[in-house]
């Protein structure tokens, strides 16, 4: 008669070490937050023109910008037609003394060089030390480095005054005097060319840059109240 029970367990088997589990697999590192491409100073700018890129990013739309050049130029109309009252009394004595020929070119020259330093003077003084123009802040608008945020350097704003008035600037004072015919009028043309030219640039740009902006990296942003 056979023995009951269950069977023992072979030697070899029982005195088998048991295999140790297998590790787990080592955590997958925590996904890494998408850096953003743009400038962290943008997320306190707002405007009516949303750009492609991270959400929330936004320039300062057109509309508000040709309407702070208006209240600027209405400012220097103003300062500038006090000037030019001085300056045609001084003319006139000096025409009625020495003639009205190189006088008058002395004077056109005058013109031009008051003009021209009046302008630079009021906007790269503004954008340096106000981050924007007078015009500019009525609306809420500030000119800054495109890189950082930052407020321009004296350089960095003569650089966007040239680009964005020196074509403008001569044009429109030989135009002002009148004393030119064809020529005067060709150089208003090519002003009104470059200036919408500088339209033009700045709205096919999706940072609102124009060509006046890039040559001088700076940006145009609208501050949020």
């Amino acid at each position: 008669m056979e023995p009951t029970g269950s069977p023992a367990t072979p030697p070899d088997e029982a005195s088998a070490p048991q295999a140790a589990p297998p590790p787990p697999p080592p955590a997958a590192p925590p996904a890494a937050a998408a850096a953003s491409t743009s400038p962290a100073w943008l997320d306190n700018i707002t405007s009516q023109q949303t750009i492609a890129g991270p959400a929330g990013l936004v320039y300062a739309d057109i509309p508000s910008r040709i309407f702070a050049y208006i209240i600027d130029a209405i400012i220097l109309g103003v300062a500038f037609g006090i000037v030019y009252a001085v300056l045609a009394g001084i003319l006139w004595s000096s025409i009625l003394i020495g003639g009205f020929g190189f006088v008058a070119f002395v004077w056109l020259v005058v013109l031009l060089v008051v003009y021209a330093a009046g302008s630079a003077v009021y906007f790269i003084y503004t954008w340096t030390r106000m981050r924007g123009s007078p015009g500019q802040r009525v609306l809420g608008l500030e000119t800054l480095n495109a890189a950082d945020g930052a407020v321009l350097t004296q350089p960095q704003a003569i650089r966007r005054w040239l680009f964005l008035f020196g074509p403008f600037v001569l044009a429109q004072v030989f135009a002002m005097t009148g004393w030119i015919g064809i020529l005067g009028s060709l150089l208003s043309f090519v002003g009104l060319a470059w200036a919408i030219y500088l339209l033009y640039t700045t709205a096919n740009s999706p940072s609102r840059q124009g060509f006046h902006d890039v040559q001088a990296s700076t940006v145009v942003v609208k501050v949020k109240r």
